[in-house]
């Protein structure tokens, strides 16, 4: 029966995922919902679907059944097979979950893919994904188990390799491609009038209607990714002001930061309910009360240095440019969170209207 109940979660939790999928993406569509606000909402629907089935797994120990049922002890180290089968099952129903959206985002984006190519390109995601996650729970685990550091050193050494290796996580997760030389002759022509100077240069699959656009990798080794349908749907002013952007948020360390503040917050979490000096109640809201206040001035910094790199932006390109690139680019931004205390980014409209009045013109050398 183990692995029946295995396979009930798996088919149970992905069949409610992409049916309540369907029906949230139905509804955002009857209300002419921004392209952005649909993707977060799928993206919402999915990830919300792969935690329930792993609390499901976990709750009825499924898992360790299954490995029970194979022959396999169940215990310690063994365990992390059981853990790999949940990553995998996790990664299928975060995937079922999408392709319950699927018809209705097909229609809102208008574009034409297939069903089995949406759901490859899905499912590769979903699974570098839970790949990385598991990894975390794995070493975390044998941290804890077999060192007295409870598993702080593990965090900032995987919060270090989400730095060094960014750029390969992106290419493992997504397909990339090199640029063709007139492509490649444009963006080096953009990039040197934004004053972005980047190693290497990668185009994303768009699909015809997602147009992102990000840089990473260490200092003297970052990437420029972004999409096709970037390129094809803005014009060069647009598409060099979004780049000056993006340059001017690289000599701030915006990134930095942020992947700084939250490997700290985690490791004083963890500290405090691995060590417990104040015994585990108090060590925890003690040690979660300081990680709160090191993430909300993680948080203020953040939205501090992109208004001021906004202003750089500005000053490279021209003030009207950077406002006019932010405003055709407002329906790819998640202008739900953008803004809100639990985000690193401020508002968009905070950022064009500071733009275009010039209140934060003091701001650029500050």
């Amino acid at each position: 029966m183990a692995p029946v109940s295995f396979a009930g979660a798996l088919v149970g939790v992905s069949l409610l995922g992409a049916g309540w999928s369907r029906l949230s993406a139905g509804r955002l569509e009857r209300r002419d919902a921004s392209v952005q606000r649909f993707r977060q909402r799928v993206r919402s629907n999915w990830l919300y679907a792969a935690v329930l089935f792993v609390g499901v797994v976990w709750w009825t120990n499924a898992d360790r059944a299954v490995l029970t049922a194979a022959g396999l002890p169940a215990d310690w180290p063994w365990t992390v097979l059981g853990w790999a089968l949940i990553a995998v099952g996790a990664a299928v129903v975060a995937t079922v979950s999408y392709l319950g959206a699927f018809p209705v985002a097909r229609r809102v984006r208008g574009v034409d893919m297939g069903a089995g190519t949406a759901a490859a390109k899905m499912f590769r995601y979903h699974l570098v994904i839970a790949a990385l996650v598991f990894c975390v729970v794995t070493v975390v685990q044998a941290e804890l188990r077999y060192a007295e550091t409870n598993g702080i050193l593990t965090l900032f050494a995987l919060g270090t390799a989400a730095y060094v290796f960014s750029t390969p996580l992106v290419g493992v997760s997504q397909t990339t491609t090199v640029p063709d030389d007139t492509t490649r002759e444009r963006l080096d022509r953009l990039c040197d009038r934004a004053g972005l100077s980047v190693a290497r240069i990668r185009l994303l699959d768009g699909g015809g209607h997602r147009s992102d656009h990000l840089t990473r990798g260490p200092v003297g080794r970052r990437t420029l990714f972004l999409t096709d349908s970037l390129l094809d749907r803005y014009d060069d002013e647009t598409v060099a002001a979004l780049l000056a952007l993006d340059a001017a948020r690289l000599g701030r360390f915006v990134y930095e930061l942020r992947l700084f503040t939250v490997t700290a917050v985690a490791g004083l979490v963890v500290w405090g309910v691995g060590r417990s000096p104040f015994g585990f109640a108090l060590s925890f809201l003690a040690f979660a009360g300081v990680g709160v206040i090191l993430l909300v001035t993680g948080e203020y910094a953040s939205k501090r240095l992109i208004y001021r790199a906004d202003e750089a932006a500005a000053e490279r390109v021209g003030r009207a440019v950077v406002a006019d690139a932010l405003d055709a680019t407002a329906d790819e931004v998640d202008t739900g969170r953008a803004g809100s205390r639990l985000s690193f980014e401020p508002s968009l409209a905070s950022r064009i209207e500071r733009l275009r009045d010039g209140s934060g013109a003091g701001e650029a050398g500050a």
